[in-house]
């Protein structure tokens, strides 16, 4: 009687080791969150930084980007944000768009490297960069400060700094139009610029 007593104990005791075990908040996977903003233009012989008119976050990459382009670029669910285009995310797209204003995009940043992970997105209501015109922001949005892993830059940014101090102090990288990995400063972006010259 006692051997079958402590052998229901023991079973017992595994069932609830095994229980708390699959209930740890350890095993819940993160949900990626993607974002965007919306920032003004400054003249390249100013100092200021961009201001942030707009931004907002969604639980997919696709989500974001249409409400960021006021409806515009209107991405299947199924693409990768790695795989995007400019074509893709700055073509005249969808004519019928109530929008008079184009929304389009300047460069976007990922949480992981190679592109992947959340992802947060910049978008300026002009042309994108041009002789006359660059985009910064002195400090990272919310939750993004240290946290850039890779980078993409779109509408003739040839130039995307990110600097590791905020107010753009060095050290800093420069992606061109594409950083798979951002090497030293790998979680460590603090403020960033876009330019089309250097």
């Amino acid at each position: 009687m006692s051997t079958r007593n402590t052998a229901l104990s023991i079973l017992g005791c595994l069932l609830l080791v095994f229980g708390l075990a699959a209930t740890q908040p350890g095993t819940v996977v993160s949900q990626q969150q993607h974002c965007y903003s919306v920032l003004a233009p400054v003249d390249t012989k100013s100092s200021d930084s961009s201001k942030v008119l707009e931004s907002a976050c969604f639980n997919s990459f696709s989500e974001s980007i249409k409400a960021a382009t006021k409806g515009r670029a209107n991405l299947d669910p199924s693409v990768r944000p790695p795989d995007v285009t400019d074509e893709m995310l700055n073509s005249v797209g969808d004519k019928s768009s109530t929008s008079t204003t184009a929304q389009i995009v300047i460069g976007i940043d990922f949480d992981n490297t190679n592109y992947g992970g959340s992802t947060y997105t910049w978008v300026v209501t002009t042309s994108g960069c041009t002789d006359t015109v660059f985009y910064s922001v002195s400090s990272m949005p919310a939750g993004w400060d240290n946290r850039v892993s890779s980078a993409k830059a779109y509408s003739n940014c040839n130039y995307f700094y990110h600097y590791q101090n905020i107010n753009f102090g060095t050290p800093s990288v420069v992606c061109n139009t594409d950083c798979s990995g951002m090497g030293s400063l790998d979680n460590a972006t603090s403020s960033e610029k876009w330019q089309k010259n250097p």
